[in-house]
């Protein structure tokens, strides 16, 4: 059995969908010694994945995402492999390719929010692009064999937005590292104080860890931090730059631009501490495919405050403090209860662990793997 994963994301350049392709693998390796896998790569991260599993073969594909290479590379080199199923991670599915495929579709973001998704200044530049967007999601959910949604979530906007037979979907959580889980175990007090200093930080603050595109709502915590204790402080983090320069633009404007932190790319061994650190995770977004930094925190004892949105009630249940998101004060009332409520923040980080506990990457892979088997052996369901 010959399976092509398209890992061109793997790394910290593909955010979200880099850091589920780099698990998905490592667990695969565990699960699977039989299936031949080929990896697709660019040069960029050809080096970042060293597989430990003989079964497991990268393969060159160095075509950006979303480019015109992609579409004239990527059909070529599957032509070669004649692979029983791909697996694209995500819906940016050549054209030319007529091979049996599943999709990986954690959010619809560009879907829902549009200008708000895209980084693209020019109008005439987004549109075009946007109408790309919408003809290359469209052709991934018809021809996919099967889709994988990050949520139940997700799941229901497919069925509801593209009219998709539900019996087409399957909703396969992501989880947290191996990393976060229990941190207090596995960090010593001193490791914490020098990644504070590392990255100039003083307690108290609150975090948030994603980027800074606009339905991210950032400006929601900037405004609740004017209303918040003057020595509260807000600690961004990202692999991405995009957006950042506007939002401590906004933080200047509304006079808390000294209390805005940003740190740039944090490893997750850093990143740990600074969630073992951190009054609570600070989550505004307005939609999101899962919401991996909320689980993150939960399982790093890290109290989670977020907007009150579906998939993060689907997702943390009653793990986590829920704000209307279009409310500073609703905001700024939350984080004070967690702050200064201390039976309150205690139950929050006992439930957050369990919470946490219900999801895992290698889980994910055994689910993922399952449907592999299914489509390949027995095809999709009628």
């Amino acid at each position: 059995m010959k399976v092509v994963i398209d890992a061109r994301f793997y790394g910290p350049e593909g955010a979200g969908l880099g850091k589920y392709v780099e698990k998905l693998l490592e667990y695969l390796e565990q699960l699977d010694k039989e299936t031949e896998y080929f990896i697709f790569l660019r040069k960029e991260n050809f080096h970042l994945y060293k597989p430990t599993a003989p079964n497991f073969k990268k393969v060159l594909a160095d075509a950006r995402w979303y480019s015109l290479k992609e579409q004239v590379l990527l059909p070529i080199t599957l032509a070669k492999i004649k692979p029983d199923l791909t697996h694209f991670a995500h819906y940016n599915i050549p054209f030319f390719w007529a091979g049996k495929f599943i999709v990986t579709i954690y959010d619809l973001t560009k879907t829902e929010f549009g200008k708000q998704a895209s980084n693209i200044k020019n109008p005439a530049v987004y549109l075009t692009k946007q109408t790309i967007y919408n003809l290359v999601l469209k052709r991934a959910i018809k021809n996919s064999l099967k889709i994988i949604a990050g949520s139940e979530s997700t799941k229901n906007k497919l069925i509801s937005w593209f009219k998709v037979d539900d019996k087409k979907i399957k909703t396969i959580y992501a989880g947290p590292d191996e990393l976060f889980v229990d941190n207090e175990k596995t960090i010593n007090t001193e490791e914490v104080k020098e990644v504070a200093n590392r990255y100039h930080i003083q307690q108290p603050f609150v975090i948030y860890v994603g980027n800074a595109f606009p339905y991210k709502n950032l400006v929601i915590v900037l405004r609740a931090l004017k209303l918040l204790d003057k020595k509260i402080s807000f600690v961004y983090t990202s692999s991405r730059n995009v957006f950042v320069d506007k939002l401590a633009a906004q933080a200047k404007e509304l006079g808390v631009g000294n209390r805005l932190i940003t740190t740039g790319f944090v490893p997750n061994e850093h990143l740990a501490a600074l969630y073992k650190l951190a009054a609570c995770l600070v989550f505004p977004s307005l939609s999101e495919g899962f919401g991996l930094p909320g689980v993150e925190a939960m399982a790093s004892r890290c109290p989670v405050v977020c907007s009150d949105i579906d998939v993060f009630k689907e997702v943390y249940n009653e793990a986590a403090l829920y704000f209307d998101p279009n409310s500073a004060s609703d905001l700024t009332n939350k984080i004070n209860l967690v702050i200064n409520g201390s039976d309150l923040r205690k139950d929050l980080i006992n439930k957050g662990l369990e919470q946490a506990g219900k999801y895992s990457w290698r889980k994910l892979a055994i689910e993922t793997l399952g449907l592999y088997k299914k489509v390949i052996t027995e095809g999709v369901d009628k």
